[in-house]
């Protein structure tokens, strides 16, 4: 279990518009016995309270310490089928869906079932998944998408009769308040799928030309609607008013920076990761910003994922750490800022995946402390997160 080896606390008057927070950031560096990498490509919730991520290295868990499964050399049946993890969900039976560039690997909690033949898969390369109902959602690198219902699978071939009209999809994401499968691809426009009497329909939503057509990644809002942004800009997306710019990259302090990931809060905020620290959009506006003097502990500025637990915790992760941020109003403001360090090397743990889900649901520099780091640069006021978040 990793120990706080350097934690450092500090505490200032900070406020933002007349208020005061207490708020709590916590950093973990790749290690053999944290996460075993800084590059995240995808997290999601658990089943009881911890947080899965897929790294280049393997898969990881977060319950207040870590765990990682890797390839099993030994035995290929009994860990995963490579460390090279792009994408995972849960699927409506409470089994964890693997995605990797060569193919799926389905987990029950105790046996893996590999899914890489290309009779079911087009192409073997996950670029998402998405659980809708009782369907499992599968995007492929140029093969369109693909669809697991009851034990049977469906192929949406690219440009087929009443298929997608696109070759590869980027993300997916519902919008819970039409059960519509919202999809950004790189350059074919953006798309929502409906069901229609037992079938789906395939509607293209913004075509490639048009003005957000190039916004090539989605999110949920978990308000209903979603979240499509690129490097420039980031707009919500309804059915009944269709798309509202938000934001630009140079709307930011200093800006333009470039906007790297969004995460949406039950709250209506937003949270958007990009190359000068992670910015606060609520109400309209932008409301705060969080960056390296906040307590990144890393010398990077660029924040490549965010992240909205189902525990009111934001991660994030950037070029030399993944941590969160908790925070929470108080009259006696406290930051508190701690560096996780593990020591001894654990034995994995698998992942717990024995319920099903619930359908809502490197190192820096040796010659200097965070808390050096972070008063060498301290000056002015520091925006702090939402409470709620």
């Amino acid at each position: 279990m990793p120990v706080v080896a350097c934690a450092e606390n500090v505490t200032e008057t900070i406020s933002y518009s007349g208020q005061q927070y207490q708020g709590s950031i916590h950093l973990f560096r790749p290690a053999s016995d944290s996460i075993p990498s800084a590059q995240v490509n995808d997290m999601i919730n658990g089943l009881h309270g911890e947080i899965l991520m897929a790294s280049p290295l393997g898969l990881s868990t977060y319950d207040g310490s870590w765990s990682t499964q890797h390839i099993n050399l030994n035995n290929v049946s009994e860990g995963l089928m490579n460390n090279f993890v792009t994408a995972l969900e849960y699927d409506n039976s409470g089994n964890l869906w693997i995605g990797y560039g060569s193919g799926i690997q389905i987990y029950n909690g105790h046996d893996f079932q590999e899914i890489g033949d290309q009779q079911l898969l087009k192409s073997l390369r996950i670029r998402d998944l998405q659980r809708w109902n009782d369907d499992m959602w599968v995007a492929t690198g140029n093969a369109g998408l693909n669809r697991y219902h009851n034990g049977t699978w469906t192929w949406f071939a690219p440009f087929s009769h009443d298929g997608p009209g696109f070759y590869e999809a980027d993300s997916m994401a519902l919008d819970s308040a039409t059960d519509t499968l919202l999809i950004a691809t790189d350059s074919e426009g953006l798309w929502k799928v409906t069901p229609s009497n037992a079938t789906v329909r395939f509607d293209k939503i913004q075509d490639e030309h048009d003005l957000f057509g190039l916004l090539g990644h989605v999110r949920r809002d978990p308000l209903g609607g979603a979240y499509f942004f690129n490097l420039t800009q980031v707009t919500h997306y309804d059915s009944a008013t269709g798309f509202t710019t938000l934001l630009t990259g140079r709307d930011f302090d200093g800006g333009p920076f470039a906007i790297n990931d969004v995460t949406g809060g039950s709250d209506g905020a937003l949270y958007v990761a990009t190359d000068n620290g992670i910015y606060v959009w609520e109400n309209g506006q932008i409301t705060r910003h969080l960056g390296t003097f906040e307590g990144f502990g890393t010398v990077s500025h660029r924040v490549r994922t965010v992240f909205a637990d189902a525990g009111n915790r934001l991660w994030f992760s950037t070029l030399d750490n993944v941590g969160y941020y908790t925070m929470d109003l108080s009259t006696t403001p406290l930051i508190t800022i701690e560096t996780v360090t593990p020591t001894s090397s654990p034995t994995p743990v698998p992942v717990n995946i024995s319920q099903a889900p619930t359908p809502n649901e490197m190192p820096p520099p040796a010659a200097t402390s965070p808390l050096d780091r972070i008063l060498t640069f301290f000056s002015g006021l520091f925006p702090f997160l939402n409470p709620s978040r």
